[in-house]
């Protein structure tokens, strides 16, 4: 557990670091400028179903009272997801559970980030005043409780998913191995013909 938690740690300095060197407008901005307006694009689509109007520029969205906001790189949900990736490759478990973990994870953080862009815009058209506490304070911790509840609800799953035992492997006066020797000595000693009088059934020794 000690060399586990050793290499989680380990991963997560270097991709902090690697964080921290990258993800900065002049490096990030000009990449992920397309993801921007795929992002500006869905939320407009979000804001059609909830009968709002939203006029896009590319990655600004604006609506015909006046408000208007510009979905920058670091309101993709980018981060969020890359950083779910890294802890759940940098955990333990098999690598089918991980990309379970991933595939799942990471389109609900996408989900939650476009249900905050919307609401943002709902909010900046309707209750400007809010706008701030909301994108500043409300979504960031609503979107910190998302990635941290979606990796420790994989965790849990992922370990309880390791830790199912086989039938047969609890402790019955003796362990699992040393049950099906002796239930091979037992045989071997039948195909003889000296099976001894006082020598249990299956059933018997089971029962204890």
């Amino acid at each position: 557990m000690t060399r586990l938690n050793l290499r989680f740690a380990v991963i997560m300095m270097i991709y902090g670091g690697a964080v921290f060197l990258v993800y900065r407008d002049e490096v990030l901005g000009p990449l992920l400028a397309p993801l921007a307006v795929l992002t500006a694009r869905m939320t407009a689509g979000a804001l059609g179903l909830i009968g709002m109007d939203a006029l896009r520029d590319q990655a600004v969205l604006a609506h015909p009272d006046g408000f208007a906001y510009e979905i920058a790189y670091t309101c993709t949900g980018f981060l969020p997801a890359v950083t779910f990736i890294a802890c759940i490759l940098a955990s333990s478990g098999t690598t089918g559970r991980k990309w379970v973990g991933i595939a799942w994870g990471v389109p609900l953080l996408i989900a939650v980030n476009l249900l905050r862009l919307t609401h943002l815009f709902y909010l900046g058209v309707n209750f400007p005043g809010a706008f701030g506490f909301a994108h500043e304070v409300l979504w960031e911790g609503l979107l910190a409780v998302s990635f941290i509840g979606l990796w420790l609800g994989w965790l849990h799953w992922s370990s309880k998913e390791a830790s199912v035992s086989l039938p047969g492997s609890t402790n019955l006066g003796g362990s699992a191995e040393d049950f099906r020797c002796g239930v091979k000595q037992r045989f071997s000693r039948f195909q003889r013909g000296k099976r001894p009088a006082s020598s249990p059934r299956v059933g018997q020794t089971l029962s204890r």
